[in-house]
């Protein structure tokens, strides 16, 4: 019954309703800003309608295009761009974590103090790699390197959009927090690798990262928003054919059955990682779950 509530509210809640809800209320939003007559928004809605059913072409103004185009642009672009920049994201705060309770426990324990402001200096840099404005960094990056790859262009978005210094601080701040408290003591006094690098079972980094992994899960849970708005406007700078290219072209040409298939599209995927990343914390921390989300 459990298995089946979470169904229930994350994959029909949270997944298709949020989806069809978001769109209507978007596009809605868009209709009323261009001045739309009333006509407008039943059209908008019939074609809306058609497009869920399957109906294969979805154009009533300007060039033909099908709602498996705009699905395959999602596919091919923004859904791993997104999931790859997850992934970034996940493994640049746990580097940050582990060195950052490493660092303490030499600082605390031996009075050794390098690590500890070397881990300052490395977050001084994230920090200012998040001050850079996207498009500045795109602009660079694209100047040097042209179009880069995926991973490359993921890699720079959670770097200059942010994420990756706010996922680092946010994991830190809690891995830190323990090193005090008993359980954290007890543990150290085991003899155990320390972790520098990379919280790994059995280590120091890695025991404390594993209790604050059920507050981290739902951390993530919650930035996925800002990862696929962020690759979104990575696809804008590097004019990859993806849904952010779509948007932008709907908007300047005021195609309304564009702007609506690639809203829908664009919170479909926002759905599928955030439903991914739940089902991740869910299945570790059922109770955890209940409590967090």
């Amino acid at each position: 019954m459990r298995f089946l509530r979470f169904l229930g509210k994350e994959f029909i809640l949270h997944g298709i309703l949020f989806a069809v809800v978001g769109t209507i209320v978007l596009s809605a939003l868009y209709l009323l800003s261009i001045g739309t007559p009333a006509g407008g928004y039943l059209a908008a809605l019939k074609m809306f309608l058609l497009m869920l059913v399957g109906q294969k072409d979805l154009s009533s103004v300007g060039p033909g295009f099908t709602s498996g185009q705009i699905i395959l642009a999602g596919a091919l672009q923004t859904l791993p761009l997104a999931l790859i920049a997850l992934i970034f994201l996940i493994v640049i705060a746990l580097l940050s974590g582990a060195y950052a309770v490493a660092a303490r426990y030499m600082s605390v324990h031996f009075d050794i103090k390098t690590d500890e402001r070397l881990e300052k200096f490395i977050s001084f840099i994230i920090s200012v790699c998040a001050a850079v404005p996207l498009f500045v960094g795109f602009w660079l990056l694209y100047t040097v390197i042209g179009n880069a790859p995926l991973p490359v262009i993921s890699l720079v978005t959670v770097l200059l959009g942010g994420l990756a210094w706010d996922a680092a601080n946010f994991l830190k701040t809690d891995m830190l927090s323990q090193v005090g408290q008993t359980h954290a003591i007890v543990f150290s006094t085991l003899g155990r690798n320390r972790g520098h690098f990379f919280p790994l079972p059995g280590t120091y980094s890695g025991y404390l990262f594993s209790s604050s992994l059920p507050r981290f899960i739902p951390y993530l849970a919650g930035k996925v928003p800002a990862i696929i708005g962020s690759v979104t406007i990575a696809e804008i700078a590097f004019d990859f054919p993806g849904l952010g290219k779509n948007l932008i072209d709907a908007l300047i040409n005021k195609n309304t059955d564009l702007l609506i298939t690639s809203v829908f599209i664009l919170l479909c995927i926002n759905a599928v990682v955030s439903f991914l990343v739940k089902t991740v914390l869910f299945l570790i921390y059922p109770r955890w779950y209940e409590k967090a989300i």
